[in-house]
């Protein structure tokens, strides 16, 4: 993730943690730190458009039909 903004990840202890729980949810680390940067793309603006397509492309990488 190229920008580190959220605090949590900021630190070794915080990241492990956030592994920890994606790891309990099934959730690899790095579909949570693509959901977040999706969330960043949109940061500023009023409309927040197109932003649940792009939540839809990511999650879809975690089906068998999406190849995750």
């Amino acid at each position: 993730m190229p920008r580190n903004v959220v605090v949590l990840l900021n630190s070794e202890e915080g990241k492990a943690l956030v592994t920890r729980k994606c790891e309990a949810a099934g959730i690899p680390i790095r579909v949570f730190e693509e959901l977040i940067e999706a969330e960043l793309d949109q940061q500023g603006k009023k409309r927040k458009a197109g932003l649940w397509v792009e939540f839809d492309r990511i999650l879809d990488e975690l089906t068998p039909e999406g190849g995750g």
